[in-house]
């Protein structure tokens, strides 16, 4: 038992229907239906009574929810009584999805020699977990997701992802600009399926009707990019990558430029635990006013 599965629960009470838990507690509706019924089985008991939508509490599950509200709001307690003291001590702590990365290694912000932070990569909904569990102090990642669009997240555009074909011109012969046809020309490697930037390119080969031949999977870019590298096949990927994928001799080549697939990508943090550094700061806009404009724009006090 952990408290993720208390607040599924306490989620499920307040909003009596699995899809709307789900989305408050930015997650898919059958990751909470299955922690919940992890913690039946925990429990040995049934807290549910199910029907095809969410029927009600059974008398032992409205136990059970007043402890783990009890539970909760303890841990909230705690939590909240730390936070002050862990901003002194720890790290400024940043969680971003593998595209974001490179742009926020050059944020001005984190060059400031008293600044001492972390960075760590995330898949999108697990970096949505983390903020929620206050893993990190600030994420940056997809703004169109749909678990993003909450009251209780605020966030900042930053830039628009654009998608580009990598591939090597020691193996494979590459026309000077890129029509859609020529995409089913080349054996083509992709991400693994749970990852944001697959879905976005299996949208594009299915909007334009494209039969891609598919000869490998890799679960990270720098992977994939390796593999493309050694003559294995082509990809699509992120424009984000292209830096740090040219010391392995791949060329970039836009997409046409009639129907470029693109994704906001931007800051998110927790309106009820803004980041004690100011997105403001962190981009290198000194200014005191730009920051309290930003976050007096976002209902929240500037730190």
């Amino acid at each position: 038992m952990d408290h993720r599965q208390l607040q599924f629960l306490v989620a499920l009470a307040r909003e009596r229907h699995f899809g709307r838990a789900a989305r408050r507690c930015h997650v898919t509706q059958p990751t909470l239906s299955a922690r919940i019924k992890q913690l039946e089985s925990e429990l040995g008991l049934s807290l549910i009574e199910r029907d095809r939508r969410f029927g009600r509490f059974t008398v032992e599950g409205e136990r059970v929810l007043y402890h783990a509200q009890r539970v909760l709001k303890e841990f909230q307690a705690l939590r909240d009584g730390g936070s002050g003291e862990r901003r002194h001590q720890q790290r400024f702590r940043i969680g971003t999805v593998p595209a974001a990365s490179a742009d926020v290694v050059q944020w001005p912000g984190l060059r400031v020699h008293t600044l001492s932070f972390s960075l760590k990569e995330y898949s999108m909904p697990a970096l949505l977990q983390a903020l929620a569990d206050n893993e990190v102090d600030l994420a940056v990642g997809y703004l169109d997701a749909a678990l993003v669009m909450s009251e209780e997240f605020g966030t900042l555009p930053l830039f628009n992802e654009r998608l580009m074909l990598f591939a090597s011109p020691q193996y494979f012969n590459l026309p000077p600009a890129l029509a859609w046809q020529d995409l089913e020309t080349f054996p083509h490697g992709i991400l693994s399926g749970d990852m944001r930037q697959r879905r976005s390119v299996d949208s594009l080969f299915k909007r334009h009707e494209l039969t891609i031949d598919v000869r490998f999977e890799a679960d990270s870019a720098v992977m994939l990019g390796t593999m493309v590298a050694h003559g294995h096949g082509v990809a699509v990927l992120p424009q984000a990558f292209q830096q740090q994928l040219a010391p392995l001799g791949l060329k970039a080549l836009g997409l046409p430029d009639t129907d470029i697939e693109s994704s906001r990508i931007g800051m998110i943090w927790r309106r009820d635990e803004p980041p004690s550094i100011s997105p403001a700061r962190l981009l290198g806009q000194e200014k005191p006013v730009a920051a309290r404009s930003l976050y007096e724009e976002e209902g929240m006090p500037a730190p």
